[in-house]
């Protein structure tokens, strides 16, 4: 999860982005969105019936559930996920040089209503290596359970309203890979909930920057992303938003995870915010 909007911007190759309820435009910040009252909305019914053999939002066939995981047991369970990632360089839990002010622990991943509730608190740590963190947050991959190279890939979540959070949804090299393999299906930094941006970091490059029809902050909403040897295509509500002919040349792990952010940090009133996540699941194709 390189910083994509202030730092990654000399990905060239081409990528189209859909213009339909929205539009598709180079990198901005700085323009804002009421944060919504109340508590979130309950997850709800997901998009398709758990009848075990559920398909990608908008999708009529090609695809094989591989793996998911739907957030209705008592905790995260280990056997799918663990709470560090080689993404991050410090004990696999903090990246303070990719713009992120959290250390990323178990303790601030908790299932809970159907969901996982992804909690980033004002909380110092300070790492063995001496680093000082003024946030912890929650990082899951699946590591233990699940590595792939080409696929079709989908969480249902609801994104942080307040300002200074990064929540994203993306892969990350397996152990053994050498390459930087990463397919980003989304990111989100909440000053500017008029943008989400899809990042395939692989191969010849490519990448959109989306304007939703929507706040992500309010609602539900099905993050999707089809990693195909032709290319890699981005899906939001089972709708295309973006293509591009770039790949991953390697294999992956899922992460998701709720980031706070250095260049624009949380309020001083703010003390913790949250993403909330329905279900993950992955599809390998059929052929």
């Amino acid at each position: 999860m390189p910083v994509v909007r202030r730092r990654t911007l000399l990905l060239v190759a081409a990528a189209s982005c859909l213009f339909m309820a929205s539009a598709c435009t180079g990198p901005t910040s700085g323009s804002t969105s009421t944060p919504a009252t109340g508590p979130p909305p309950a997850a709800g019914p997901a998009p398709n019936p758990d009848d075990g053999s559920p398909l990608p939002a908008g999708q009529e066939g090609g695809w094989q559930l591989a793996f998911s995981d739907e957030f209705d047991g008592p905790s995260l369970d280990p056997s799918r996920w663990q709470d560090h990632s080689s993404a991050e360089p410090d004990e696999g839990r903090g990246n303070l040089g990719n713009q992120q002010l959290e250390w990323n622990q178990a303790a601030n991943c908790q299932v809970r209503d159907g969901a996982l509730v992804m909690t980033a608190k004002r909380q110092s740590v300070t790492s063995a290596a001496g680093n000082r963190y003024g946030w912890t947050s929650c990082l899951i991959t699946t590591a233990p359970s699940y590595t792939f190279q080409y696929g079709y890939l989908e969480e249902r979540a609801v994104l942080p309203a307040a300002r200074g959070f990064w929540p994203a949804f993306w892969t990350w090299q397996a152990r053994g890979v050498e390459q930087h393999t990463e397919t980003d299906v989304y990111e989100f930094y909440s000053d500017n909930h008029e943008r989400l941006y899809v990042t395939q970091y692989s191969g010849s490059q490519g990448r959109c920057d989306w304007r939703p029809p929507f706040d992500p902050s309010r609602d539900w909403h099905v993050y999707g992303v089809a990693i195909q040897p032709s290319g890699t295509t981005w899906y939001v509500d089972g709708s295309e938003i973006c293509h591009t002919d770039a790949t991953a040349g390697a294999a992956t792990n899922i992460i998701s995870n709720l980031a706070v952010y250095s260049k624009i940090p949380p309020d001083r009133a703010t003390n913790e915010a949250t993403k909330r996540v329905d279900y993950v699941r992955a599809w390998r194709p059929t052929s």
